[in-house]
């Protein structure tokens, strides 16, 4: 991303904005995906109520009912209860 949009040479309190605007949504889309990416252990774009269950056997946590929270957050309504990532589509502008 060209932080000096007017080519002058020098970037402006308005540009300097932008351009930190921009970086912080990148990064915070990074780590969400990051951290999305932890429980789909499989890579498939998908968090499983298996992956999430063995998640929160790793973290000690016990007595979750996972099904309950996967139909919660489960909007594709899909007959194996999942939670997609939308984050995989989105195109960083550079």
């Amino acid at each position: 991303m060209q932080a000096d949009v007017d080519n002058s040479g020098s970037i402006d309190y308005g540009e300097f904005i932008a351009a930190t605007l921009h970086l912080n949504k990148v990064q915070k889309e990074d780590n969400l995906f990051a951290a999305f990416s932890y429980f789909d252990k499989d890579g498939s774009g998908y968090i499983t109520q298996d992956e999430l269950q063995r998640a929160f056997e790793e973290f000690g946590i016990e007595d979750v009912q996972v099904e309950e929270m996967m139909k919660e957050v489960d909007q594709n309504n899909v007959s194996a209860p999942v939670i997609s990532c939308g984050l995989k589509s989105i195109n960083y502008l550079s």
